[in-house]
């Protein structure tokens, strides 16, 4: 029951091989492999190497960002321990300083007081000095004035009985004994 049909040509169609199922030449599947591989040799050379040339490169760009990041971060905390180090330093020259200036504080007033001291001792030598001397001068007034009394009693005492230089030489020795030491 094998019938033949004719196409609009009116030839019989071929019969199909046993093994050929779904229709398939062999000229097909050879063209159909030979333009795949020369796809695939076309696009390799070039379409594929320029891929792998542009990935290489922004691998590397990548790479060289990252390690240029890495040095970056690197060199930030190398700043960053510098910045500390400098701010320690200069706490410590600070302090150093404030010490200094304390300790030179501390030599002016001990120099200030020592000046005072050394002033008021001063002052008060010159006022026991003054007030010696005007001791010494309110004594002798005193001792004056005292003998000029006991010449005045003497004459009273003894009016005509002594010699002037008798009452001279007696008013000299009461003022002698008078005399506050």
């Amino acid at each position: 029951m094998v019938a033949q049909t004719t196409q609009t040509t009116g030839q019989p169609d071929k019969p199909e091989a046993p093994g050929n199922v779904m229709g398939f030449d062999q000229t097909v599947i050879v063209c159909t492999w030979l333009a795949f591989l020369i796809a695939f040799v076309v696009l390799g050379k070039f379409l594929w190497k320029p891929i792998l040339h542009w990935l290489e490169s922004r691998e590397e760009e990548i790479r060289t960002s990252l390690d240029d990041a890495a040095a970056a971060r690197k060199a930030a905390a190398e700043a960053d321990a510098k910045a500390e180090q400098v701010v320690a330093d200069a706490e410590c020259e600070a302090r150093a300083k404030a010490d200094a200036m304390a300790v030179a504080a501390r030599k002016h007033v001990a120099e200030l007081e020592s000046e005072a001291r050394e002033a008021i001792a001063a002052k008060r030598r010159a006022a026991e000095a003054d007030m010696a001397d005007e001791r010494a001068a309110a004594l002798r007034k005193l001792s004056e004035q005292a003998g000029g009394e006991i010449a005045k009693a003497l004459d009273r005492m003894l009016p005509g009985l002594l010699t002037d230089a008798q009452r001279q030489a007696y008013q000299d020795q009461i003022a002698a004994d008078v005399r506050f030491q």
